[in-house]
């Protein structure tokens, strides 16, 4: 596993703030700065803008002649598929836990937001667990999780570290949520980026756009234009 690490994608203009966006599966092959950019100015983000850039995806060969499973592409797909993705969800894990706490302390601004998309939400959900605010200079303000592929609970503990609320935007339609991460996936719960969490902590507010969204795509493009309709940043 490569070790992540902050790219600087906008310069503050005049707060001490930051946000800091994590990315989901497969994101280490591709540059959504502009887009992430260009939502974020929608939703008029006046702080620095730092892309988290981890470990998120792995080639593979889908060598369907060679396979047993013959010539059914989604079949191999997911036989073939299926050992990597297991793998990128521990180093979700693995990357929150051992790298996030020390990344969200290193960068010069104090107070810092943190939105997650999809597998993102996980980097969230376990380097939050393990931040330790008294030993750290800078202050989690709000933390956002769109489409977010983790569990619904134990996220009381972590609204108990930040100073702003957990706003968790789920779709109830989202197809690779409801089918490929939660059957096929073997996950045994249904994640918070199609249920509530579940917890009535003060902080924690679930947020239901499935109407708004209005479709069961998974593409972030659609969650960031929800995103920016809204003052969830402030």
């Amino acid at each position: 596993m490569e070790k992540p690490y902050l790219q600087l994608i906008r310069s503050s203009r005049k707060t001490d703030e930051a946000l800091i966006f994590l990315d989901g599966y497969q994101s280490k092959y591709k540059n959504d700065n502009r887009l992430w950019s260009k939502y974020l100015d929608r939703a008029d983000w006046q702080g620095s803008i730092y892309r988290l850039w981890w470990d998120a995806g792995c080639d593979y060969g889908r060598k369907y002649l060679m396979s047993p499973l013959g010539y059914i592409p989604i079949v191999n797909e997911l036989a073939h598929s299926y050992p990597h993705w297991r793998m990128v969800v521990k180093r979700a894990e693995v990357s929150g836990l051992k790298f996030l706490p020390s990344l969200i302390s290193s960068i010069p601004e104090r107070n810092v937001s943190l939105i997650g998309y999809s597998l993102g939400c996980r980097l969230i959900h376990y380097g939050i667990n393990r931040f330790e605010p008294k030993r750290s200079s800078t202050s989690i303000k709000n933390i956002i999780l769109l489409a977010g592929a983790i569990r619904t609970i134990k996220w009381e503990k972590i609204a108990k570290k930040i100073d702003g609320n957990i706003y968790n935007l789920h779709n109830n339609n989202d197809w690779i949520l409801n089918n490929l991460f939660t059957q096929f996936g073997l996950y045994m719960y249904k994640p918070c980026g199609v249920s509530p969490i579940k917890s009535r902590h003060e902080k924690i507010k679930n947020i239901d756009i499935t109407r708004q969204i209005n479709t069961q795509s998974h593409d972030l493009k659609n969650y960031l234009r929800i995103l920016s309709r809204h003052n969830y940043l402030k």
